[in-house]
């Protein structure tokens, strides 16, 4: 990113993006707690650059996150009580989860015990190494993953241990839960809900921010 700061605390229209992704999360009328996973020693920084902001709607907590983003999600997934049914994992730099987005996937995760939003692709879908192209895939079945992505707990802690005891490692946590077979459902995503990786990534949210009406109160 070229930034001078984790990309978590870059600006956008006046505040950390970390605190438009909790403001956007804290609507979501279903949710009942946030854990916010950020390395050991941000914590200082978010209780200073984060809470000045927030008019918490929600409880939150800090959780200290591990080296790896898997880690981090389980070391979270720990502190939740068994009491809890069900678990919403989203990045903390994907600023603009809308509330129809978030109760789309909350209904289906209700129907299948897990559920992924996406989009699906739209451009041929090709797989290449070392510069060439060695399969054309079916660009029907292609889906570019989002999150939030919501489990009921328990499946989502046991796909966790098994990838703890087996050392595997993924990308995002429902592929976790699809090798233990259980099934996952997709919901359609949202083009604006984007998550922040590059430069023109952090423009393009601030272009997005200043064309969206402001509410008053």
């Amino acid at each position: 990113m070229g930034l001078n700061r984790p990309k978590q605390f870059a600006d956008l229209g006046g505040k950390p993006l970390l605190v438009h992704t909790l403001e956007a999360l804290a609507k979501a009328g279903f949710l009942s707690r946030i854990l916010v996973v950020v390395p050991p020693e941000l914590q200082g920084r978010v209780h200073r650059d984060v809470l000045a902001f927030m008019n918490a709607r929600i409880p939150m907590e800090w959780v200290a996150g591990g080296a790896e983003r898997q880690e981090s999600v389980f070391n979270a997934l720990e502190r939740i009580p068994e009491e809890v049914t069900w678990v919403l994992v989203h990045d903390g730099v994907r600023p603009f989860p809308t509330v129809p987005l978030m109760y789309r996937v909350w209904e289906a995760a209700r129907a299948f015990g897990a559920a992924v939003c996406g989009i699906p692709a739209t451009d041929t879908v090709k797989r290449a190494t070392s510069g060439l192209v060695r399969e054309t895939l079916p660009r029907d079945e292609i889906w570019l993953i989002q999150t939030p992505q919501i489990f009921r707990r328990d499946v989502l802690v046991r796909a966790f241990r098994k990838a703890v005891r087996e050392g595997f490692q993924a990308t995002d946590d429902a592929a976790l839960v699809e090798r233990l077979g259980h099934p996952v459902a997709v919901v359609p995503g949202d083009p604006h809900n984007i998550k922040i990786t590059r430069p023109e990534d952090l423009q393009w949210a601030r272009n997005h921010l200043a064309r969206k009406p402001v509410a008053i109160a």
